[in-house]
């Protein structure tokens, strides 16, 4: 019994520092810089976010092809206006595809910006909003088939 015990521990230890050295060589972004520092501030836009009551209707769906990205933006109901805003759109698979646009106020809290989608797949598309009185993010997922 004593040799079986001592087999199972040198098997644990032969194991935890293979999974300790594999950890520090291949450590890609499994831990994020400034972690704390930066989920704290999410959570002060999150809170921004709902004190001024924002709303975001974002497109249904995207396509292959060239897509015109419609946003409507709003606070406590009434447009929110004169807001920076950008989008964001990828493909999770691949970074190839990646692009940011500038989006144009064509109505009152209506944001409008072009973006081609030239693959199919899984697509995130984020929007980076910016007044003064907020600076946050929202992110939604697309398939595009």
């Amino acid at each position: 019994m004593k040799p079986f015990i001592i087999a199972i521990f040198a098997l644990f230890l032969v194991a935890m520092i293979t999974g300790l050295t594999v950890a520090f060589r291949n450590a890609e972004g499994l831990v994020e810089p400034d972690y704390y520092l930066k989920q704290n501030s999410w959570f002060q836009e999150k809170t921004a976010e709902r004190q001024l009551g924002l709303e975001v209707k974002r497109p249904q769906s995207i396509r292959l092809g060239d897509n015109e990205m419609t946003f409507v933006l709003t606070e406590h109901g009434t447009p929110l206006r004169n807001a920076n805003v950008r989008v964001f759109i990828g493909n999770v698979a691949n970074g190839d595809h990646d692009l940011t646009r500038a989006m144009r106020e064509t109505a009152p809290g209506t944001y409008v910006a072009s973006a081609s989608v030239p693959a199919k797949g899984k697509w995130l598309v984020r929007l980076d909003l910016s007044t003064p009185k907020l600076n946050t993010s929202r992110s939604w997922f697309y398939d595009v088939n």
